[in-house]
C-alpha cells in the first residue's frame, strides 16, 4: 500500500535512507534499514513530482504538480 502511489524518489548520499514523493501530495522518509516510516510530510493536495536531496542529506527540496516548490530540512 505505501509503494503504490509513488510519483518520485531520492536516496540519501549515505544510502540508508529513501524518500517517496507521492500522488497524494505526501513525502514519506523511509530507512532502508528498518524498512519504517520515519517521517511524513505534506506537499499540499497535488503530486509530488520532483525531489532533490542536498549533498550532504540535509535538505529535501520537492515540487508538486501545481508548480509549486517547497523546501524541507531533514534531521
Amino acid at each position: 500500500d505505501n509503494f503504490n502511489s509513488v510519483e518520485s524518489l531520492a536516496i540519501s548520499p549515505d544510502g540508508k535512507i529513501l524518500i517517496c514523493g507521492n500522488y497524494d501530495g505526501t513525502i514519506k522518509l523511509w530507512s532502508l534499514e528498518t524498512l519504517k516510516v520515519l517521517h511524513t510530510w505534506r506537499d499540499g493536495s497535488s503530486s509530488v513530482l520532483g525531489l532533490a536531496l542536498s549533498r550532504d542529506g540535509k535538505t529535501l527540496a520537492s515540487s508538486n504538480e501545481d508548480s509549486i516548490i517547497h523546501i524541507w530540512q531533514i534531521k
